[in-house]
């Protein structure tokens, strides 16, 4: 129990191969013990759900398939089988990004009921120590038959909004996972009615959203500004298709606005994050030089160090004016094309994200149908960058829930059958 929960918070922290080690295996452990399968199932979950969000598909195999193995064993575990159909959709559903077919996408969405059976039967202060959000997998199956089908299955997807409001009520989260999962809803409501080209009653319930996220400000200003860039990007289209450029044009100002500050939140973040992890790597060089030196190079490490904190200081310094500068130039650029904010590469220095080859993920994001925004761009370098969505949560420091909803938006952009990375 130890082993796992130093690997729960392992994951919690990023170090993801530490966390799938110790998650590997304290399951390993788990199945020596009598009793222990509910604890062997989470650490198999956990292991599949790492591997998945790396896209790494064929280790998910070897896990799968024990605990398939335990579900079969324990047929009415209500745990067991809940985190075996969840990982089963989830890998299907990935599969199915590859290779699209009738057949495997009836499959995913079959198990994905399955799973949220299996939650159903499970208490609220079960989800909560399971921290599992009921809401997010009830809208999960909404946001697929608006994802997985042409055209969407509207009435399907108001099915399972109407089950995640249903449970919001209950005790399972904090108030910012409840009020996330309302607006999630209710977003996804507004986006019905649109199709639908009930435009008043889709303005009506996208307002009633946008004053959600607004109460949220006084005391999470930073982190309701995506939601607030999603939802003007929804006006923008609203208006668009009520033929009304004016207003279209007012909320595509207001997107930008709040993208910018987005924008300087996170690169002002970032530097901050980059100081504070060079002084700890710097404080734990200087410890390790002091106790290999001898009391008579005392004079010269001093020295040393002083010059090495001075250097720093005017690394430190001119990368700063060097982000600026991406920044101002990057900003010019958005003014002349309010669609584009800053160059990839830009962006790309901005995050700390080296491995990525940016002319190819040009290429990609030319494949838009849509016009993509900043956080778009920055979002789509993180997953090509290899970062699952905890990382990239805890990066732009949102909730999971928010950068699902980003991804949703994302895949809304691009055709139907392009191959995108995430």
């Amino acid at each position: 129990m130890r082993l796992k929960q130093k690997a729960e918070e392992e994951q919690s922290h990023g170090r993801l191969e530490e966390a799938l080690r110790m998650f590997i295996t304290a399951e390993e452990m788990f199945s020596k013990c009598h009793g222990a399968e509910t604890e062997q199932s989470l650490c198999l979950y956990y292991t599949c759900i790492s591997y998945f969000n790396q896209r790494d598909l064929p280790f998910m195999h070897k896990p799968m398939r024990r605990l398939q193995q335990l579900a079969r064993r324990y047929p009415e575990n209500i745990f067991i089988q809940y985190d075996y159909l969840s990982v089963l959709a989830a890998y299907e559903s990935a599969v199915y990004e590859e290779k699209p077919s009738d057949k495997l996408r009836d499959q995913f969405m079959v198990h994905f009921k399955q799973a949220v059976y299996w939650q159903s039967k499970m208490t609220a202060a079960e989800w909560k120590k399971r921290q599992i959000n009921p809401m997010f997998n009830l809208m999960n199956i909404a946001v697929l038959y608006d994802l997985s089908y042409n055209p969407p299955l509207i009435d399907s997807m108001q099915v399972y909004i109407d089950r995640a409001l249903a449970v919001n009520h209950l005790p399972w989260g904090d108030k910012w996972d409840h009020v996330e999962g309302l607006i999630s809803a209710y977003d996804l409501q507004a986006w019905i009615l649109l199709y639908k080209q009930r435009y008043k009653e889709a303005e009506a319930k996208e307002q009633e959203v946008l004053a959600m996220i607004k109460s949220l400000e006084a005391d999470r200003s930073n982190n309701v500004l995506t939601e607030k860039g999603e939802a003007y990007d929804f006006f923008v289209e609203l208006y668009k298709a009520m033929d009304q450029p004016k207003k279209a044009m007012e909320y595509l100002e207001l997107r930008n606005d709040c993208n910018r500050k987005r924008f300087d939140i996170e690169k002002n973040n970032a530097i901050r994050d980059i100081e504070a992890r060079y002084e700890a790597k710097k404080k734990d060089e200087q410890i390790a030089e002091l106790h290999r030196r001898n009391l008579a190079l005392t004079v010269g490490i001093v020295l040393l160090l002083l010059f090495v904190t001075v250097s720093t200081a005017m690394v430190i310094y001119r990368r700063k004016l060097r982000e600026q500068r991406l920044y101002d130039e990057a900003l010019a650029a958005e003014l002349e094309n309010s669609n584009r904010h800053s160059s990839l590469r830009l962006l790309a220095d901005q995050l700390g994200i080296s491995d990525v080859d940016v002319d190819e993920a040009h290429s990609f994001m030319e494949q838009a149908q849509k016009p993509l925004t900043v956080v778009d761009q920055k979002y789509i370098l993180c997953f090509l960058n290899g970062e699952d969505v905890k990382a990239i949560s805890r990066r732009f420091h949102v909730e999971p829930a928010s950068v699902y909803t980003v991804r949703y938006r994302i895949k809304k952009k691009f055709p139907e059958k392009a191959k995108l990375p995430f």
